[in-house]
């Protein structure tokens, strides 16, 4: 499966070189590598990979990220997004492109992991009272993320009115415009983070599993629920400095490859980044092709495909459910 998973990445990513409002071919891709390509086909690629690359990268960091923390929360419906991580790193970067609006690459994915970790922090203090209740937490921190979006939206509307396009960008999730060094955080955190959440695999199937079992076998529980959500919290605020707010990744991502390769994160966690990467590599590929040379952000593509996935999850949460009484 992990095979699989990465030959549709390896398609999704060929795909997404050859479409858009100028199509390429396979040999046009060949000799820009060579760099014997003419200047308009070469402006096109040089424009096209960094998008290509960041769709790719934040895809597989919000996946890793979710099978995170739905681990942590044991709530198949949990996502960084509803932890209030995804609306405290859009608030940080989009606060200091109003105020700042020169700020450099890492000034903005600086912030932006800020903002998430304080987002973090706040809802994982509220939370916690002589324990962690993984309830507690999704609900304090849905609301987090509701109360962050209507604080982006009061910045943009007070102090930055005639750029909306800017806010836009943010909170739907686009690739357009992407560098190399806006790609860059993000491929640090994946390298960085990612090895450090799957050594921390056999600590994630106790996590989901309850409380009392990790408690008896020796794991700390109240660190490692720490420390699980932490990486998860910079993987995702990499992620949205790099392509904005792109939804329902970190939530559908997980359920895909537990449903290929079962409950354990040793197989998840592959699975699942490279699910992430090829799924919103194909949003935005679909985005910049489908009403060309217009374009829809990737992160509305994602909702669209997110939104009946997520209604379908719950009818059969709730058919399961009722099947088993």
């Amino acid at each position: 499966m992990v095979a699989v998973a990465a030959a549709v990445t390896a398609g999704a990513v060929l795909v997404g070189m050859l479409a858009g409002d100028t199509w390429m071919l396979v040999g046009d891709i060949v000799n820009w590598l060579d760099g014997s390509t003419g200047p308009a086909y070469t402006f096109v690629l040089d424009q096209r990979w960094p998008r290509v690359t960041a769709a790719v990268l934040a895809g597989a960091a919000l996946a890793v990220a979710g099978s995170t923390v739905q681990a942590v929360c044991r709530n198949p419906l949990a996502e960084p997004g509803i932890l209030g991580i995804t609306a405290g790193a859009g608030l940080g970067a989009v606060a200091l492109l109003t105020f700042v609006p020169l700020a450099g690459v890492w000034a903005v994915s600086g912030t932006a992991g800020l903002g998430a970790v304080l987002a973090f922090g706040l809802v994982y203090g509220a939370a916690w009272r002589g324990g962690l209740n993984s309830d507690r937490l999704v609900l304090i921190g849905f609301g987090a993320w509701q109360g962050g979006l209507a604080v982006i939206t009061f910045l943009i509307v007070a102090f930055d009115p005639w750029n909306t396009g800017k806010a836009l960008t943010w909170l739907s999730g686009s690739t357009y415009g992407r560098t190399a060094g806006q790609v860059l955080p993000v491929a640090i955190a994946l390298l960085l983070l990612t090895p450090a959440v799957a050594a921390a695999r056999r600590e994630l199937d106790l996590l989901a599993l309850d409380d009392d079992t990790p408690r008896v076998l020796g794991v700390r529980l109240e660190r490692t629920r720490l420390v699980a959500l932490g990486a998860a919290a910079v993987l995702t605020s990499t992620a949205v400095s790099a392509v904005g707010v792109i939804g329902f990744v970190g939530l559908v991502a997980p359920h895909i490859a537990r449903a290929l390769v079962g409950g354990r994160h040793a197989r998840v966690l592959p699975v699942a980044a490279l699910v992430g990467a090829a799924l919103v590599s194909v949003a935005d590929t679909l985005g910049r092709t489908v009403i060309a040379p217009a374009q829809v952000p990737a992160g509305l593509v994602t909702a669209l495909i997110g939104t009946p996935y997520l209604v379908w999850l719950l009818w059969r949460s709730r058919a399961v459910a009722a099947a088993s009484r």
